[in-house]
């Protein structure tokens, strides 16, 4: 029977419900060990959320089921457990992506990419608050994509109409493709421009210097510092 969670702790809710749906998975340990990660993150923000009796009292029948699972999952290191559930996270939204990128989302579809970003959402247990990897970026970066992704295809569906396909980090590919072609482009003129013969120097005849006086006399100044100088 699925856990009643009070509104206070509604945060919690979504890892709470995937936790139990992995539950029903009994032919993988890493189900399990996800499951178990997930209850651990609903309950670190639970705590600060539990001010009611109900929601007390439900962060305790959570860590019960956490303190039943606290030995077999102390088989793990802290860093195996960590790739065990980013591992799992990538799983579930490859499937996703691949499904939109298809043009065949659906509400299920939907369903996977919200799943996927609680995924990736629990993997900040595993990094200290300042952690600002590139790793760490890119879990962020995914949560929020998945997240959008979901509200996207179900809103297209209310609204009578296909979703729009569309795959993670396809922005990021199309401006290196055109950062690559442009340098491409430059690189090619550049070796047009080096190819060709440089015109030949022919001596320029020097005019004969004016005396001082015809400077003076016919009001010629000569020009300044300043106004030789070219202007970008």
């Amino acid at each position: 029977m699925p856990l009643t969670v009070p509104p206070e702790l509604k945060k919690i809710t979504p890892f709470i419900r995937r936790a139990e749906e992995l539950d029903k998975d009994k032919s993988s340990p890493e189900s399990r060990l996800v499951a178990y990660y997930c209850r651990q993150y609903a309950v670190h923000t639970g705590i600060p959320l539990a001010t009611s009796p109900e929601a007390q009292d439900c962060l305790g029948t959570i860590l019960n089921a956490l303190e039943t699972e606290k030995k077999p999952m102390s088989a793990f290191t802290r860093e195996e457990s960590k790739y065990l559930c980013r591992q799992f996270a990538d799983r579930i939204f490859t499937k996703a992506d691949a499904e939109d990128r298809a043009g065949a989302a659906s509400k299920g579809t939907a369903k996977t990419f919200y799943a996927a970003a609680s995924f990736f959402e629990i993997l900040s247990q595993f990094y200290a608050d300042n952690d600002e990897s590139e790793e760490r970026e890119e879990e962020k970066k995914k949560t929020i994509y998945a997240k959008w992704k979901a509200t996207d295809i179900l809103k297209a569906m209310k609204e009578g109409r296909q979703p729009t396909p569309g795959g993670y980090g396809e922005k990021e590919e199309e401006e290196e493709e055109k950062e690559d072609e442009d340098e491409e482009e430059n690189e090619h003129e550049s070796g047009e421009v080096a190819s060709e013969e440089p015109a030949p120097l022919v001596p320029t005849p020097l005019a004969p210097p004016e005396e001082e006086d015809d400077l003076v006399t016919t009001g010629k100044t000569k020009p300044t510092e300043e106004q030789t100088e070219d202007i970008f």
